[in-house]
């Protein structure tokens, strides 16, 4: 039984005014000096894999703050990286006494709080993180595992970060107001539901198996490299939930100050980036659905050719999901840590792509940007450099785009100084450069610099067998994503879709899925919501697929059909008779309360009227 809540608020406030600062701070934290330089500051924020750091005196007394964020806008704004800290520091900063209680430390609008002795000297350092831990820690006084008090929301809501916290079960159980604000969600809506169907890319569901904290790991969301922090909650030797925090956001920029300081090396040859990477590898590969021959075949290359630095060349029609394929080499590489820079060279017009993907120098060019503006190639420094679309680049830019990845290098337009660049390439096409080639088209020493390691991906209708779990999957992504329940499919309608050759292939299946999810009024899809083209040019019924054992939970009960033109009618019929019989047993169950009948079919109260009224439901008594 649950503690009243006028005892739960005293009890925690019991809780906030016994811990004390000292118990939960991260003792002998990093400092700088005033005189040190911004180049130095930026070292050693990298290394520790932390935002932000004091700046003291010769006698460790707090004088100011460095962030990544201020560095960030000093070098924006030209300062180089020779200034001094005491030139770009903040220098009103926060402090608290080491004896002061964590009551007193949430009700500091702080993300890093200075911890300082007596005589006024650093002693460690106190972050939000910290504060959560300390009252994770003590959730069990309340009876509960994962229960979130209005004072640990008012935590939530108060920092910067964007913040989620999940339970055992990788269930949303809070969800600030930044990380609403960041992915255009309402808070409302995604609590209680799977973390891994809100945030993309999310490796929360791993810690709550693992265990193990990741802190300062790069997670693409929205589109954008961001920093997190990942960190489990235990309880009685049990983790019982974890946090994820997002902790810096907009780090391309950043990444582009990284590069361009050439002492920020790589390490590739220490045991353990390779032993780490190795995990990285099964986990990022893991994420391409699909178990037939082919697609297992294409899996096996891209997990070796990601553990060399070695251009990879993606080949295949528009839609397999090359992309896809490069993100993942990305990730399960050396070049993990660094940013992943994808340029469509299609899409760039001609005039423009030189500027996009070398950058250009201050007045190259009437219009340019004041004090110029890196290009891709540099973006990419220490990551990794995505060229969709190659076969399409023009043939001037192909020499250009040659010369750099002999020499490794790039020069800015209206530029004479070179920059060094450590980028691995992956590119990709849909095009025959073979035939372009022979074409004149296509250059063929750039074609021989790029065809290193070859990954050719199969379309969808050469992989059938991956059909149904890639249709599982995206039902099941949509009907969380819209907060609509679960929806299945019919045996019918995934044999149908089976049969489909797909021309636009991964792409045009996830569209599809999409759309039926989007508009079905029913918690299941039947075969009388596919479109038309799905059923042209066929002279038998498609054959009903063997599913996978995951994916029946998401499919209905087969009925037979007739084959040839009757098909589409046969399948109908059946569907209407099959909906008459849901419709009976579902008022049976609520005893006729069509209200109640309309939720468990997750339909309005008017689609089921008409329901009833078309077959002659609507008057009979259930009870």
């Amino acid at each position: 039984m649950l503690i009243d809540y006028e005892v739960k608020r005293k009890r925690l406030k019991e809780i906030k005014t016994n811990q004390l600062v000292w118990e939960w701070m991260t003792p002998n934290p990093v400092t700088v000096f005033p005189h040190q330089t911004i180049k130095e500051a930026v070292l050693i924020l990298e290394a520790k894999g932390i935002d932000g750091l004091p700046v003291v005196d010769e006698e460790s007394r707090v004088i100011g703050s460095v962030t990544k964020s201020r560095i960030l806008s000093c070098l924006m704004e030209g300062l180089t990286p020779d200034y001094t800290i005491s030139q770009v520091m903040t220098r009103a900063v926060v402090t608290i006494h080491k004896d002061d209680s964590i009551k007193k430390a949430y009700e500091l609008p702080v993300g890093r709080l200075p911890v300082v002795d007596h005589n006024g000297r650093i002693v460690g350092i106190l972050t939000r993180t910290d504060i959560l831990h300390s009252y994770a820690a003590h959730l069990d006084k309340l009876q509960e595992t994962l229960h979130i008090t209005e004072t640990l929301r008012t935590i939530l809501e108060s920092a910067y970060e964007g913040i989620v916290v999940v339970d055992q079960h990788g269930i949303i159980r809070e969800f600030n107001e930044a990380y609403s604000r960041f992915l255009g969600k309402k808070r409302e809506d995604v609590i209680g539901k799977p973390v891994t169907g809100i945030i993309e890319n999310t490796r929360l569901q791993v810690v709550l198996q693992t265990g193990i904290e990741e802190r300062g790991y790069i997670q693409r969301i929205q589109g954008q490299d961001m920093v997190v922090h990942r960190i489990p909650i235990w309880k009685d030797e049990k983790v019982v939930g974890a946090i994820g925090l997002l902790i810096f956001q907009g780090v391309t920029e950043l990444y582009n100050i990284l590069g361009r300081m050439q002492e920020l090396s790589r390490q590739i040859t220490d045991p353990t980036v390779i032993d780490h990477s190795q995990g990285k590898i099964h986990c990022a590969f893991d994420q391409i659905i699909g178990q037939s021959p082919k697609i297992q075949a294409v899996k096996k290359i891209a997990r070796k050719a990601a553990n060399t630095p070695s251009t990879v060349l993606i080949t295949g029609e528009s839609g397999t999901g090359k992309e896809l394929f490069a993100n993942a080499i990305h990730r399960s590489s050396p070049y993990a840590e660094g940013p992943f820079i994808s340029v469509n060279c299609a899409a760039i017009p001609e005039h423009l792509l030189e500027a996009e993907l070398f950058g250009f120098e201050d007045g190259a060019f009437t219009g340019a940007k004041k004090g110029g503006k890196p290009g891709k190639f540099e973006l990419a420094h220490k990551g990794t450099l995505f060229l969709d679309e190659i076969g399409d680049m023009p043939a001037l830019m192909q020499s250009k785009i040659l010369r750099v990845l002999q020499d490794r290098e790039v020069e800015r337009v209206g530029g004479i100084v070179k920059h060094p660049v450590d980028v691995r390439i992956v590119a990709a096409t849909n095009r025959c450069l073979e035939q372009m080639i022979q074409d004149g088209s296509f250059r063929e020493d750039l074609y021989y610099r790029l065809n290193i390691i070859r990954l050719e991906i199969p379309p969808l209708r050469e992989r059938r067998e991956d059909i149904p779990e890639l249709l599982m999957h995206h039902l099941h992504h949509f009907s969380e994503r819209f907060g609509l329940g679960q929806k299945l499919f019919s045996k019918e309608v995934t044999a149908a879709l089976m049969e489909y050759s797909w021309p636009g292939n991964i792409r045009e299946l996830v569209n599809t899925v999409e759309m039926l999810v989007s508009l079905s009024e029913s918690h299941y899809i039947d075969v009388q919501e596919l479109a038309p083209k799905f059923f042209e040019k066929k002279e038998s019924s498609p054959t009903v697929p063997n599913l996978p054992k995951a994916a029946e939970q998401y499919v209905v009960p087969s009925i037979p059909t007739s084959t040839g033109q009757n098909l589409l009618t046969n399948v109908k019929e059946k569907a209407l008779e099959r909906e008459k019989a849901l419709l009976i047993q579902t008022l049976i169950e609520t005893n006729g309360n069509k209200a109640k009948a309309a939720r468990i079919l997750g339909i309005q109260r008017s689609t089921l009227y008409e329901k009833l009224k078309k077959h002659e439901l609507f008057d009979k008594s259930y009870n």
